[in-house]
């Protein structure tokens, strides 16, 4: 029986599959708001304690979208808009892009390893934390791929890991919690 050959990963920049994304929505005090958090834990409402500014443009996100925060791209603020934020809204600090011919699960966890987020964020702004990643700065960095079969491989592969993780979180937080019961009723 012969082996299937794996075809060799390429170099290329993110603009072969990105499109940024300007649709113009609201104002800050109109718009839905959604933010991308640290550390690639994904898009989420954003809860204002205040209300926006009416001079502050905000441009419509959709399903499916990758996200970056550009003030914090050293801090791997990156995410993917979900179903149930379809059609909210951030400001140009956190641009969209639409993806072509790149699998999201693969691109999203191939741009939260630090090999290429602090690589990469700190070649375009000299390692200085505070300065923006631009989106043609981010459009231009360069990523190594596989084959679009294989990136769709690799990403339900790591689905399947973050699955596996939380079913085993909430398994470990439930006995932490009995552990945390018996030591109470031990030493009443």
């Amino acid at each position: 029986m012969g082996r299937k050959s794996i075809d060799p990963w390429e170099q290329r920049k993110l603009e072969n599959f990105l499109s940024l994304s300007r649709i113009p929505g609201h104002t800050g005090i109109d718009a839905r708001k959604l933010t991308v958090k640290l550390w690639s834990k994904g898009v989420v409402e954003k809860i204002d304690t205040y209300s926006g500014s009416e001079n502050t443009q905000y441009y419509i996100r959709h399903a499916g979208q990758f996200m970056y925060g550009k003030l914090d791209f050293l801090h791997a603020a990156f995410g993917i808009v979900p179903d149930s934020l379809d059609g909210y809204e951030s400001t140009l600090d956190s641009p969209a892009f639409d993806m072509r011919d790149i699998d999201s699960s693969f691109l999203l966890n191939r741009v939260s390893k630090v090999d290429f987020y602090i690589r990469q964020g700190n070649i375009a702004n000299g390692s200085r934390k505070a300065k923006r990643i631009h989106e043609d700065t981010f459009l231009a960095m360069p990523i190594t791929i596989p084959s679009l079969e294989e990136q769709r491989l690799i990403g339900l592969m790591f689905v399947h890991l973050d699955s596996l993780i939380t079913l085993h979180q909430r398994k470990c937080d439930k006995l932490v919690d009995f552990k945390k019961s018996m030591l109470e009723k031990m030493f009443v």
